[in-house]
């Protein structure tokens, strides 16, 4: 009886802990810094990234998608970088390059853009499609519509080689890469689970295979993040390849969806406050702080350095938005795939009290034997 007593004690303070947690969340801290208005041309503009003092987007302003860009090194200039009458979509950047989908061919194929030489260079060929391309450094990956099924396909750039990542008979997309490490989202065990390739070793394996979808997996370094539904609604979950620990970064009972991460610090799109706002969390300290509130139609972000980028319905279209923090904020922020993050006494982030109870709670009862 006593250690039934003690029990439901324990759960109540926890439950205390989680609840007063999220009341807390709900009205995080504000980041402190500028917002301004990238573009708000009477047409839709989604899909930002941003490397450096770059900007690009995917816009709807001449009544199909082309590729805009915007220089903040030069008088915060605006441009299209390809403007047809065909589409050009699913913009990525790294460093000068950007890599992109374009249907000039009547399908999509993988191009490349250098902006420093603004030359412009086809990828792939194939007569199916090609999509969602992303890039880190000399490496290109995409998915591929060759064989039937969707799979991932990778191109070096300095050895011109094309090499196909996957070969399951299931689909396999949303690819992103970090140095020698590609991530995707697959079908193989009948939900969208999330899993890996080492470039290096050329060895793939399983990052998360819960009987519940993930979906939108991004990586930085040793981080791999992406939004999981296995509480029954879209929460934030870090995979750290460097000691093989998950850990829930975000599990409010609201959305949670399009994470971002650089610097050692992730943004998503969060229901939180009203409508969709972004919030963005720093491994390094644990602490999580709001971006945006302006508006309730804000999503898929994206990040680098003191500077968030995102997509923003407040004006009726969608429009791109950018935030700069102070400085006084950015001084905690480690830079690159090195950045490491502080282990507590457990062994795990410095999550908030709502983050590490419920999941305990949550996983407690998954190993535990029944008493005859």
């Amino acid at each position: 009886m006593k250690h039934k007593k003690f029990s439901i004690i324990l759960i109540s303070v926890v439950l205390f802990i989680v609840l007063s947690a999220f009341v807390g969340s709900a009205a995080s801290e504000a980041l402190k810094g500028t917002e301004q208005e990238v573009n708000s041309a009477i047409s839709h503009q989604i899909s930002p990234v941003i490397s450096g003092d770059y900007i690009i987007w995917q816009d709807e302003r001449d009544g199909n998608w082309d590729i805009y860009m915007y220089d903040m090194s030069v008088g915060r200039t605006e441009s299209a970088l390809f403007a047809g009458s065909k589409d050009e979509i699913e913009p990525a950047i790294s460093g000068n390059r950007i890599v992109f989908s374009d249907e000039n061919r009547g399908n999509y194929d993988i191009y490349l853009y250098d902006i420093d030489s603004k030359t412009k260079t086809q990828i792939t060929s194939d007569r199916t499609d090609q999509k969602e391309p992303a890039i880190s450094g000399d490496i290109i990956v995409w998915t591929d519509r060759r064989n039937q099924d969707t799979d991932i396909y990778m191109y070096d750039i300095t050895t011109k080689k094309e090499t196909r990542i996957t070969t399951d008979k299931a689909d396999q997309s949303q690819p992103a890469i970090s140095g020698n490490i590609i991530v995707w989202k697959d079908t193989r065990n009948d939900y969208d689970n999330i899993y890996m390739y080492d470039i290096s070793t050329g060895k793939e394996s399983p990052v998360v295979t819960e009987s519940a979808d993930q979906a939108n997996p991004v990586i930085e370094g040793n981080y791999i993040v992406w939004e999981d539904r296995r509480a029954g609604n879209l929460d934030i979950y870090m995979y750290d390849l460097s000691n093989k620990k998950e850990i829930p970064v975000c599990i409010d009972p609201s959305p949670q969806k399009t994470p971002a991460i650089a610097d050692g610090r992730i943004v998503w799109a969060d229901g939180r406050i009203k409508g969709t706002n972004i919030i963005i969390y720093d491994i390094a300290t644990g602490k999580e702080k709001t971006v945006s509130t302006v508006s309730e139609y804000e999503s898929n972000p994206a990040i680098d350095g003191n500077r968030i980028v995102w997509q923003d319905k407040r004006k009726g279209t969608m429009d791109i938005f950018m935030f700069t923090e102070d400085a006084s904020e950015t001084g905690g922020a480690e830079t690159g795939g090195d950045a490491g993050a502080k282990e507590s006494p457990l062994g795990i982030y410095p999550a908030s009290g709502a983050v590490i109870a419920a999941y305990l709670i949550a996983t407690s009862g998954k190993n535990r034997r029944r008493k005859l």
